[in-house]
């Protein structure tokens, strides 16, 4: 099968979305179906993999691009495709509806709602009533939605997503965290061996709560005064942490460790007594997942996607607040050495059902059913309506962009029209497509 992943970031981008994209692509290929990624921007200057289309964008932040439309090669390629996965809501699936040929499937993998509120500091309410616009417009791009955990599928629909929604886990290959292959000492990493270490793995950005979790350590050290910390991943925020870990008087209890590997993350993690976050906006945490598979007992919030994962007071400790008793769950899992190796050996046993062969299995299940079914419409009609849309969803995604960039120093909002190009051009391409049908 011919199988189209598109992206609005790939490699070498780190975070779970590209991760995932990476580890469902080898899978599928090694059980001999043609994987292509989709995305935007420059090559990998590591050395591009095989079958990566990347089409030319303007540049939002670092790694990221943004731009409605693909490069011609990438359209002819896209148009023979036989599923199209689309893994972001924007910049992802609606170009994929665009160009399409085939049945489109789209994974939520964030809680748009939280993440808005977070990156931009908007309000709640706010936020709710501009993703109940968003979201389900989008989405009706798609055939099918995924989603990882059943709390988001519920979530999904209570913001109006009209499309199906199938629960299919983000999976895991669970062989390196099972057989860490050189796993570290504490010793190694400059923490005494009778430390208890927790330790966060992911990106050190304003979404994961993180000044909130050194909060809770800090109250937490008092009562267990050889608790320790390790942060894994790299981002802007990594500065201010530092001196906010200073003002706690915390810092040599605090240990940045970089951006990491994913060969190296098995190996920090094999050296930890727990995995902590503070984040309530993740929707299937695969580095929860990967914590829980090498044996270690989560202290985290009680969120939809967590608590898909997480089974209170058998593979850890979730809170309703994690500005209130997240170091209360730290504190159980430090002082209680007997209840920690319980809940590891259950985290072992719950990490089972994430194994990547599974999940991909499931996945292919359903592009299988999917396959074969043409569009509702035809190519130039898709475009057509994707045109139409823009009239809609073009001023919220502005909107979004203003909110968002005001927040980082007055910058300009994008004008995204700017870049949709709905040329002759464009409309003679897929006129082109259409008639080579």
């Amino acid at each position: 099968m011919k199988i189209g992943m598109v992206t609005s970031c790939y490699k070498p981008v780190v975070n779970g979305v590209t991760h995932m994209i990476s580890m469902y692509k080898k899978e599928l290929e090694s059980w001999g179906h043609e994987v292509y990624v989709f995305t935007l921007g420059q090559p990998d200057p590591a050395g591009e993999e095989e079958n990566v289309i990347r089409s030319p964008a303007i540049p939002f932040k670092e790694g990221y691009y943004m731009s409605l439309r693909y490069s011609r090669e990438a359209q002819k390629l896209m148009y023979q495709m036989e599923i199209l996965h689309c893994h972001h809501l924007i910049m992802s699936v609606e170009l994929a509806h665009r160009y399409a040929n085939c049945p489109i499937v789209y994974t939520n993998h964030t809680r748009y709602d939280l993440y808005v509120n977070s990156k931009a500091s908007i309000p709640q309410p706010a936020a709710d009533a501009l993703m109940r616009q968003i979201w389900p417009e989008f989405s009706d791009f798609a055939d099918v939605v995924i989603t990882p955990s059943e709390s988001v599928r519920q979530v999904m629909l209570d913001f109006g997503v009209r499309r199906p929604i199938k629960v299919i886990e983000n999976g895991v290959d669970l062989v390196p965290f099972q057989n860490p292959p050189a796993p570290k000492t504490k010793t190694e990493l400059g923490i005494p061996e009778t430390a208890v270490l927790a330790v966060y793995i992911g990106r050190i950005a304003p979404e994961k709560n993180l000044f909130t979790l050194l909060d809770q350590l800090a109250v937490a050290h008092d009562i267990v005064p050889n608790l320790h910390l390790g942060l894994g991943g790299r981002g802007a925020l990594e500065q201010a942490l530092r001196h906010y870990a200073e003002c706690l008087h915390i810092s040599e209890f605090v240990h940045f460790w970089g951006a990491l590997k994913y060969e190296e993350v098995p190996n920090y993690l094999a050296a930890a007594d727990m995995f902590v976050t503070a984040s309530t906006t993740e929707v299937h945490p695969l580095t929860v997942i990967e914590a829980m598979a090498i044996g270690l007992p989560v202290a985290a919030p009680a969120s939809p996607g967590i608590i898909d994962s997480v089974v209170p007071g058998e593979s850890g400790f979730l809170v309703q607040d994690p500005h209130d008793g997240l170091a209360a769950a730290m504190v159980g899992l430090a002082l209680d050495e007997t209840q920690r190796q319980q809940m590891s050996e259950s985290a072992k046993v719950a990490s089972l059902k994430y194994d990547i062969k599974n999940t991909v299995q499931r996945t292919l299940a359903l592009y299988q059913q999917l396959q074969g079914t043409r569009p509702d419409l035809s190519r130039e009609k898709r475009h057509g309506r994707w045109l139409r849309q823009q009239e809609k969803w073009l001023p919220l995604l502005d909107q979004l962009s203003a909110l968002i960039r005001s927040e980082k120093g007055g910058i300009a909002p994008l004008n995204l029209k700017w870049f949709a190009n709905t040329n002759e051009e464009e409309e003679s391409s897929v006129r082109e497509l259409e008639g080579n049908e």
